[in-house]
This record gives structure tokens, C-alpha cells and sequence, in this order.
């Protein structure tokens, strides 16, 4: 799995930076994530692709030439994976990249130069079930 870096147009850095401007908050790295994928796609394919919120698990949908592929799409600041902080929380999401459909991890959101990486199951990584608890208030 090589990364494939992309380079956003100031235009298009300047339209994510305004839309998501604070990368402390995990929310504004993942909508900056999908811009940024949704960015390549529409560079890859001359404009010529169409996007759909994903469902089933997906984050997006991308469709061109009448082919619909879904991905799930994960953002960091950090220049690496960062393996450790790449969570799966929902059970759809877990069932469709057991089924195959890619990850697209997106690092060095924040930069004009970030890094895309199309990872698999079972080829480039493997879901570990993990416990999560939920915070509930304590009624007196």
C-alpha cells in the first residue's frame, strides 16, 4: 500500500480551512477528510464523478462511469497512520470493510500536502473488537 499524495489547490485548501478551521476538534479533521477525497476523486476523473452520502456504512459514494464505490474515510493531522488512533465505530461500517469496501485514511490534514491511503481488509489491516462505554448522568 503506497500512499498517493495529493496537493490541494490554495483554492481548494482555502475552501476546507474556512469551512473546518479548527483541527483540535476530531469533527472538522473528518469533514476536512471527505473534502479533501472528494477533492482527488473530482481531480482523478475530470470532474466527471458524482458523490452520494454514503449509507450502509460509508462515508461517501462515489459514482462514475455508472460504478458506485463506497468508502469510509478517516483523517488525522498527524504525517503517519497512526495506527492507534484509527477507530471503527459502528457495526455497519465493521460489517462493509469485512465485505470490502476501502478506508481511505487521509494524513496531514492541515497542510496543502496530504497523503491518501487506500487500505483493505485483510490485505493492509485486520478489526479488533474493542469495549466502549457510554457516560450516562447520574440522576440524585
Amino acid at each position: 500500500m503506497q500512499p498517493i499524495k495529493f496537493e490541494l489547490s490554495d483554492k481548494q485548501f482555502q475552501e476546507i480551512n474556512e469551512s473546518y478551521p479548527n483541527l483540535g476538534k476530531n469533527s472538522h479533521v473528518g469533514h476536512s477528510a471527505v473534502e479533501i477525497v472528494k477533492y482527488y476523486f473530482k481531480v482523478k476523473y475530470n470532474n466527471n464523478v458524482e458523490f452520494l452520502s454514503g449509507n450502509m456504512g460509508a462515508d461517501i459514494e462515489v459514482v462514475r462511469d455508472g460504478v458506485t464505490d463506497k468508502y469510509e474515510i478517516k483523517g488525522t493531522t498527524d504525517t503517519k497512520i497512526s495506527w492507534q488512533k484509527l477507530k471503527v465505530s459502528s457495526l455497519a461500517c465493521h460489517d462493509a470493510l469485512k465485505d470490502g469496501m476501502a478506508l481511505i485514511r487521509v494524513t496531514n490534514i492541515g497542510e496543502k500536502t496530504v497523503y491518501l491511503h487506500f487500505l483493505k481488509y485483510g490485505e493492509d489491516f485486520t478489526l479488533v473488537p474493542e469495549h466502549r462505554w457510554a457516560v450516562k448522568k447520574l440522576i440524585k
